[in-house]
């Protein structure tokens, strides 16, 4: 561990006095472990000393060395790719108790999973063009593949048309266009959730199995969800209290909205207590002016499909989204 020239001496985890008497304008200077002083040396073999096309001048020391190097090399470093498409991730079927798929992740470039029989609440937070709408698509095509239309059904929420016939006929319930026409649906569905939640006479083993009630899980799939939840109102308000038992009647919510007031508006109520039960889901690229959107992170620019998994069995992997169709990292 080495330390360069500090803009505020106080900050050393050296020597304080040492870290004062690195000099300014001295680019390489600083101060060792044994607050002895050092000079780094430019990266460069070509008998210059300037920083000047340092770039090109360190990948040329770096071949050079490669050449002569008789050894076995590193392994070169593995890059999550800008896109790459989804049929290169399991199919949804393919492994049943780790859910479904839907990215790679940065650190092993491994599937990335989802389980929403764990967890019932997925958050896709972003910008325009950061690919929300592929995502949704996505996890509605590999659902799809995971259950047959009997045991999934999905209601779509979809104000800009995006995710129109992407959900099999089997596996639709519902496709509402516009977000005014939702209200005696989420009635309907808040119904469906009472008379699913379990009573008193309900045994142990039915909880375990959730085997007292019949009936297809049911996906609410929502794009834009800014578009909903607006200054007059939220139709799924009179769902904020059956939530915590969301994943015991069978329902699922899977909802994107854009980073652009997502800060402000994450203190509505619905969305404030979907986050409260531990949402998980990605925060793809966005403006970081927002703040934290979920758990704890916060937007930041980044290519298309690239996000934060936030997920409390797995961290916080950087990952990227496979591409529903080629081309379309929307």
């Amino acid at each position: 561990c080495l330390e360069l020239r500090l803009g505020d001496t106080m900050d050393s985890e050296f020597d304080r006095k040492v870290a004062a008497n690195v000099p300014t304008g001295v680019p390489g200077r600083g101060q060792t472990p044994q607050k002895q002083h050092f000079m780094a040396a430019v990266p460069r073999i070509d008998g210059l000393s300037s920083d000047t096309d340092l770039a090109e001048a360190t990948q040329a020391l770096a071949t050079e060395v490669a050449r002569h190097w008789q050894q076995p090399g590193a392994p070169a470093v593995r890059l999550l790719p800008r896109e790459f498409p989804a049929q290169q991730l399991p199919p949804g079927d393919r492994f049943p108790r780790r859910g479904v798929s839907f990215a790679l992740d940065e650190d092993n470039l491994e599937p990335v999973f989802v389980d929403f029989e764990q967890d019932p609440f997925f958050l896709i937070f972003g910008e325009s063009e950061s690919g929300k709408s592929n995502l949704l698509k996505l996890l509605i095509r590999r659902l799809a593949e995971r259950y047959d239309g009997d045991a999934c059904k999905l209601f779509v929420v979809d104000n800009r048309r995006s995710l129109l016939g992407v959900t099999p006929p089997s596996h639709l319930a519902e496709y509402v266009p516009m977000s005014n026409q939702m209200q005696h649906h989420m009635d309907a569905l808040a119904e469906l959730m009472q008379r699913r939640t379990p009573t008193a006479d309900v045994t142990p083993e039915q909880l375990r199995d959730r085997s007292w009630w019949q009936g297809p899980t049911v996906y609410v799939v929502i794009d834009d969800f800014d578009l909903v939840a607006t200054s007059s109102g939220n139709p799924l308000a009179g769902l904020t209290e059956l939530l915590p038992f969301a994943r015991d009647v069978g329902v699922r919510f899977i909802i994107a909205r854009s980073t652009a007031g997502a800060g402000r508006a994450g203190y509505e109520a619905f969305m404030q207590r979907l986050k409260e039960l531990g949402a998980q889901g990605v925060v793809l690229s966005g403006d970081t002016a927002e703040g934290d959107l979920l758990g704890g992170v916060r937007p930041r620019s980044m290519p298309p499909g690239r996000g934060v998994f936030v997920s409390r069995r797995r961290g916080k992997p950087l990952v990227q989204v496979g591409l529903a169709e080629d081309g379309d990292q929307r």
